[in-house]
């Protein structure tokens, strides 16, 4: 039997580096942000910075949207010219429309349709990038489609994706926390850490106190358990961080935990819009 050509495809919602994307043969749907401004497509044509400085200015909200159907059924299309599988990685259904639309571009393409695949990562951003990691490397070493997915599910139970944010402000905007939630938060100088679990990004723990102190017991409780950790690869995925911040954050990183590769990544719109300016995360895979 031949061997299969698979192609990877992702949504820029994945936070990794363009370069990198385009090295490993990774082709990428966009997300659009809409603002009184406009309508966007995340990465392409407005960023992290682009987004918070807008809401920061006008008090606004930024609303995105996962791809409409004939975005990932056009993707699909063009990539069966080429490849005998393609695998959508997508974002997680729990929080977005992507696998829901994806699905339904699929349905429209008639027999080819037993060739295209959506995974569910269950993760956003850089967690949702460590998949995309592992499925493009797969792909390149001439793995099947459906070693690929084996391989996907037993990996995503094991990603960790959590960030903290300064302000509950930008949640609220979007409709993530209540006025209530907003209120307190506020007047007790509130900062909440948010986790992905079961697909879901919920509310894991909140800090209190001064932000730079915040950071750092964020950091230190994300990698307490240093022998559960896998050493390879972490990502410092931040929005709106300045430079002397991020240093901060990496030098505190390494301090408690000592990977091989520890990579910064900016947040895509979409994630930025959410969390707003100062909001990191420190995303990694567990044994």
């Amino acid at each position: 039997m031949a061997e299969q050509k698979v192609k990877i495809v992702a949504e820029c919602v994945c936070d990794l580096p363009t370069n990198w994307l385009k090295a490993h043969n990774v082709d990428i749907v966009y997300f659009t942000i809409e603002t009184d401004r406009g309508v966007f497509f995340d990465t392409r044509e407005i960023t992290s910075d682009n987004v918070i400085s807008y809401m920061l200015a006008d008090g606004k909200k930024a609303h995105s949207s996962a791809p409409e159907p004939y975005v990932y059924k056009d993707a699909f299309e063009k990539n069966l010219t080429e490849y005998d599988e393609v695998i959508l990685v997508a974002i997680s259904s729990g929080i977005s429309l992507s696998c829901e639309n994806a699905a339904k571009a699929v349905e429209q393409l008639g027999e080819n349709s037993k060739h295209v695949h959506v995974f569910d990562s269950g993760h956003l951003s850089s967690g949702l990038g460590h998949l995309v990691i592992k499925a493009a490397q797969m792909a390149e070493n001439g793995h099947s489609a459906s070693e690929i997915l084996a391989a996907l599910e037993a990996l995503k139970n094991k990603v960790s994706t959590s960030f903290i944010a300064e302000s509950v402000d930008y949640l609220y905007r979007n409709g993530k926390v209540s006025e209530k939630v907003k209120k307190i938060c506020t007047a007790f100088n509130i900062h909440p850490i948010l986790v992905m679990k079961n697909g879901v990004l919920t509310l894991k723990s909140v800090t209190r106190g001064d932000y730079r102190k915040a950071c750092k017991r964020y950091i230190r409780k994300t990698l307490s358990n240093t022998k559960s950790i896998e050493k390879n690869t972490a990502f410092i995925t931040q929005a709106g961080c300045n430079t002397k911040m991020i240093e901060q954050i990496k030098a505190e990183v390494s301090k408690n935990c000592d990977f091989e590769n520890l990579i910064v990544t900016k947040a895509s719109a979409t994630v930025s819009s959410n969390c707003g300016p100062n909001s990191f995360g420190v995303i990694f895979i567990e044994k």
